[in-house]
């Protein structure tokens, strides 16, 4: 696995923040990093694995990744990513911040945000992008308040409130909310009455954004949860099955190996022998 070093892309040991902006990101393999990452998805989709886990990547999606993670990029479709490295360490942030970030103990690593602020983010990377890359004390400054605002807005902009949102953030919540509710989930129609959208302007919308119609999004979905399960809890796979929203094993192990190439059972062998 490539282990990435952090003076391979801070401008200096006293600089503790950086831009990577990957337009387009290519498949990359497994690896880790001696910083935190931020990734934000501003265009194109692809998948996203982390700790073994695959997670689909479409816009106005942010990820939190942790020095501890394992991660990786594949089958990347004109997948455009702003990514913000950091030192978690070297910032003087101020103490209310670490609330607008995931917490070490979150298995939550990330979120959908709304057009509106995905707009604000992508201009305070921008300022970013150009700060943290000038060897001065006063860029330094200058970044690291930048990272902060991006933070807040990061967390502000979380979707919430259906009925303030344009067809375009419906759609995103529309993902978020197969995301929460995937095990409850068998119709489109149900997801399209919940965020206000015809079926088939829904359908459409969702293959657009995540290369995938929601049949194949909601399985992807259940499976990579199931995945998680299988792989860092001892709970029964056929528990598991029922738990990610299957009523039959058969099926569930038929829609798993369709997702990864392999059954469950041979999942958790491979776990055991790691």
């Amino acid at each position: 696995m490539i282990f990435l070093k952090s003076n391979e892309f801070f401008l200096n040991s006293s600089c503790p923040v950086t831009t990577e902006l990957r337009t387009p990101q290519e498949p990359f393999p497994e690896h880790a990093h001696s910083f935190e990452e931020i990734i934000i998805v501003s265009a194109g989709n692809g998948t996203h694995v982390m700790n073994d886990i695959p997670m689909n990547l479409s816009k106005n999606y942010v990820c939190f990744v942790k020095k501890e993670d394992r991660h990786l990029f594949d089958q990347v479709d004109d997948l455009y990513l702003s990514n913000i490295l950091f030192e978690k360490d070297k910032l003087s942030l101020n103490s209310a911040i670490k609330d607008f970030m995931p917490y070490d103990s979150d298995d939550d690593h990330g979120w959908f945000i709304n057009e509106k602020a995905a707009k604000r983010v992508d201009q305070l990377v921008e300022q970013l992008h150009v700060e943290s890359h000038i060897d001065s004390i006063e860029s330094q400054i200058i970044a690291q308040s930048i990272f902060q605002q991006i933070i807040v807005e990061l967390w502000r902009g979380k979707i919430k409130d259906i009925n303030l949102l344009n067809n375009n953030d419906k759609v995103i919540f529309a993902l978020s909310y197969i995301n929460q509710n995937y095990a409850d989930l068998n119709e489109i129609e149900n997801v399209a009455e919940r965020v206000q959208l015809s079926a088939r302007q829904l359908t459409s919308s969702i293959k657009k954004l995540t290369g995938m119609n929601f049949n194949q999004y909601l399985h992807y979905t259940r499976t990579s949860k199931a995945l998680s399960d299988i792989l860092y809890t001892d709970q029964p796979i056929t528990e598991i099955a029922f738990d990610v929203g299957y009523q039959d094993s058969n099926y569930f192990s038929t829609k798993f190996k369709q997702v990864f190439n392999l059954t469950p059972r041979d999942a958790r062998m491979r776990r055991t022998c790691r």
